[in-house]
Formats: C-alpha cells, structure tokens, sequence
C-alpha cells in the first residue's frame, strides 16, 4: 500500500506552519474560512493534520496569512530541516503471511 503524504514528518510541518502563520497574523479559525469560503471545521481538520492540502490551498492559505509563496517555502524548507532526521520506514511484513 502506497505511504500517504499525510502521515510524514514533512506534512506534519506545513500544517504546524500554517497554524503558527494564522496565529501570528492574529487571525481565528473562522475568521480564514470566511475569507476563503470554507467552514471553520475544515481548517481545523487542516490545522490537525487529518485533512490533506492541495498545493493551491496551501498557496491561498500563504496569502491570508500575509505571506507570497515563494516566503512561505523559504519558511517551511527551514523548519523541516530544522527536524531530526527520520530515516525511511520499512514496509511491515504481517506475521500471519506465509509464502508456500
């Protein structure tokens, strides 16, 4: 089974970037979803990581935020690389498959 990009150290950045960008910008939860036509459950569901992004929401978040994209990677690309370094997992092989 393909590794969903929402279960990685690097998705878990974004969205704790995009929190601290909201909360820097002073902004509440359904303040940003009114001015980008979304209720206020699906930012949270963002800001939680249980919701993926698609890069253009990432880009229209940026922006309610006060930051271009081009910032806004700059930023994101520091704090991933300011995580400890994860290596790869390896696929599990299930203990109850046997090859005859």
């Amino acid at each position: 089974m393909k590794r969903s990009s929402l279960h990685t150290p690097e998705y878990a950045a974004i969205v704790a970037l995009l929190r601290d960008l909201r909360l820097e910008a002073g902004l509440s939860q359904a303040e940003v979803a009114e001015r980008i036509d979304r209720p206020q459950t699906w930012l949270s569901a963002v800001e939680v990581g249980g919701r993926g992004l698609d890069l253009l929401q990432v880009r229209e978040l940026a922006a309610v935020y006060g930051l271009d994209f081009p910032t806004f990677a700059v930023r994101l690309e520091e704090r991933i690389k300011a995580q400890p370094y994860r290596p790869p997992r390896r696929r599990r092989v299930d203990a109850g498959t046997s090859k005859a």
